[in-house]
């Protein structure tokens, strides 16, 4: 196993150190002195040196990305706060998009293609989860729960969304019995049933109103991950920051370097 002391602080940190040799048994190596740093930049030198700073900084870091560098008298903070600021914000807006857009293709739905089946009031209709509103983006519409009054007489129309169900539930079951208990888990509710039947401008809108909705939620995910990649990043940065070693060298004086081993 052999241990090297390689320049750390003018790659990482970005200081403006000079340099001397060091023995490391198998040679020397450059290494960057911290005796020889301006008087300006001596708030690095006490930084790297805090005990606290280096036990809390990537940790600090996991949580505030950019919080661990601070500590540590590192620069590059300004890069990790900048992404994150602009990836919540961003993300804040896809939200906002994603709310608005939903907001507006369910009123478009309860006022057109739900608006036949309310007894009262459109406003009054249930609301539904997303997966519904997928079901009326693939079907013009859900058909009928029951053809009759008495019982449930499943929809046997395959171009409706009710209808497809009970033609695969009776594809699946070999008993009419267990075909009738899938269509009726699987099947649209009276109270939920649409149709956009002569209404294929307000369906299209339906559907591009749904796509912006798809396209805000997608780009929110993806703030999500930047914003995670930067926790991240910052954390392995601010952990690698605290493993530079302070040597002393033959002059008395102090080199900051990094040790590798393998």
């Amino acid at each position: 196993m052999r241990r090297l002391l390689i320049v750390a602080m003018s790659c990482i940190a970005g200081l403006p150190l000079s340099a001397q040799t060091v023995p490391t048994g198998s040679g020397e190596l450059f290494a960057p002195r911290l005796d020889s740093m301006p008087r300006s930049d001596r708030r690095w030198s006490v930084a790297l040196h805090s005990p606290t700073a280096q036990k809390l900084a990537p940790i600090a870091s996991a949580f505030v990305p950019g919080s661990g560098q601070y500590m540590l008298g590192n620069d590059r903070f300004i890069g990790y706060v900048a992404v994150e600021v602009i990836a919540w914000l961003q993300y804040t807006k896809n939200v906002r998009e994603q709310a608005t857009q939903e907001a507006e293709f369910k009123l478009l739905a309860r006022r057109t293609a739900r608006a036949g089946f309310a007894s009262g009031s459109v406003e009054n209709l249930p609301d539904a989860d997303w997966a519904y509103y997928e079901k009326m983006y693939d079907y013009i519409e859900s058909g009928p729960f029951s053809l009759t009054v008495v019982g449930v007489t499943p929809d046997t129309s395959v171009g409706t969304y009710n209808g497809s169900r009970w033609q695969l539930a009776q594809a699946t079951f070999s008993t009419r019995g267990a075909a009738l208990a899938e269509y009726m888990r699987t099947a649209v509710r009276p109270e939920f049933e649409w149709s956009w039947v002569n209404a294929q401008f307000q369906y299209d809108r339906f559907k591009r109103t749904t796509n912006k909705r798809n396209d805000a939620h997608r780009a929110a995910q993806t703030n999500l991950m930047i914003i995670g990649a930067n926790h991240a990043l910052s954390m392995i940065d601010a952990f690698t920051t605290v493993r530079l070693r302070a040597t002393p060298n033959r002059a008395g004086g102090t080199s900051i370097g990094a040790t590798i081993s393998w």
